[in-house]
């Protein structure tokens, strides 16, 4: 009975201890505990230039990355880097894997209910590009055909949502496998930042394809997100954005990688 009963209490703590480490794993993130663990874990978009790209030694570089070198250095702590794409940035912050995302997301009302976005640190203006002799002046010249997005982007819920007769929309993992589909002819066009768009069309010499300028799709702006419960980290990265802008530093990275000014003048605040 005795031994029975010794079996029973040390699977009862056994038990409970597992219950206190996930209960650790899914607190609050703050400040202290990044500074405490001497480094931060920044998962960061890949697979757009000019907005990212690849160093010599094949490490991820570009204005994201600088983001969150500042970031990093603001914080007085290493920077680890993960690289995610549309389709795993959201699970990479929901799992712990990361600290918090730099990852071109905007703060759609559906995000906010999973997790904190803060006061963007960019803006974009969203359009179709297509073949030069492709008319698109109007989004009936969208009837019959394909179109590329990113998987769960916000160019996806744009087109998705249009309902443009026989339009079908062929969803990617990335922004850089939607573009390669219409390089390669599997779509008629493809929805893209536009200056991504017109770097890989100056960079691969594309003369064929153009951003259209007739139906744009929307001009947003791009939050850094964490998870639900780590309200201190954001408030800090709210802090921490507001500081590099009316330093100048957010443009200088800008115009740095972009070769322009941060788009829509100030960035807004909510």
């Amino acid at each position: 009975m005795i031994k029975r009963l010794r079996h029973l209490v040390g699977g009862i703590i056994a038990l409970a201890a597992v219950l206190a480490a996930s209960a650790t794993g899914a607190s609050a993130q703050t400040t202290a505990d990044i500074a405490k663990k001497g480094s931060v874990t920044i998962g960061v978009l890949t697979g757009i230039p000019p907005y990212d790209t690849v160093d010599a030694n094949g490490n991820t570089d570009g204005f994201i990355v600088d983001l969150a070198k500042e970031a990093a250095a603001a914080l007085g702590v290493k920077l680890e880097i993960v690289p995610v794409n549309n389709a795993s940035r959201a699970a990479a912050l929901e799992s712990g894997r990361v600290d918090f995302l730099i990852a071109q997301m905007t703060a759609t009302p559906e995000r906010a209910k999973t997790f904190l976005m803060t006061n963007p640190y960019g803006a974009y203006e969203m359009r179709f590009v297509a073949a030069k002799d492709m008319k698109l002046t109007s989004l009936d010249d969208l009837k019959g055909k394909r179109v590329s997005v990113p998987k769960g982007s916000t160019q996806d819920v744009a087109v998705s949502g249009y309902g443009v007769e026989g339009l079908e929309v062929v969803r990617f993992d990335d922004d850089a496998l939607a573009m390669q589909a219409l390089i390669s002819g599997q779509v008629d066009a493809t929805a893209a930042v536009a200056a991504v768009a017109n770097d890989i069309i100056t960079k691969r010499n594309l003369s064929n394809l153009e951003v259209k300028k007739d139906v744009p799709l929307f001009t947003l702006y791009w939050s850094m997100a964490t998870r639900k419960d780590a309200t201190e980290l954001h408030q800090w990265l709210n802090n921490f954005i507001y500081y590099i802008e009316v330093t100048g530093k957010l443009d200088q990275l800008h115009r740095k990688w972009i070769g322009i000014p941060v788009p829509g003048g100030k960035l807004p605040t909510f």
